[in-house]
């Protein structure tokens, strides 16, 4: 997990029960996105998170 600047994303994911590996993902899509701008960074991972982006994604894993 990253160390953490602005957002604490990590808690809301730990609350969402988001499993470790869809974790990593999200912020490596994320972290694409923005390379430099760690706060774009953390805000972009939490609003996937409380958007249940990750949902979407752990389904089209299964598929």
């Amino acid at each position: 997990m990253e160390t953490l600047e602005y957002f604490d994303y990590q808690k809301v994911a730990g609350e969402m029960e988001i499993p470790d590996v869809l974790m990593k993902q999200i912020e490596k899509e994320i972290k694409k996105e923005f390379p430099n701008d760690r706060m774009m960074y953390e805000l972009h991972v939490l609003r996937a998170l409380r958007s249940k982006y990750w949902l979407k994604k752990q389904i089209n894993q299964k598929k």
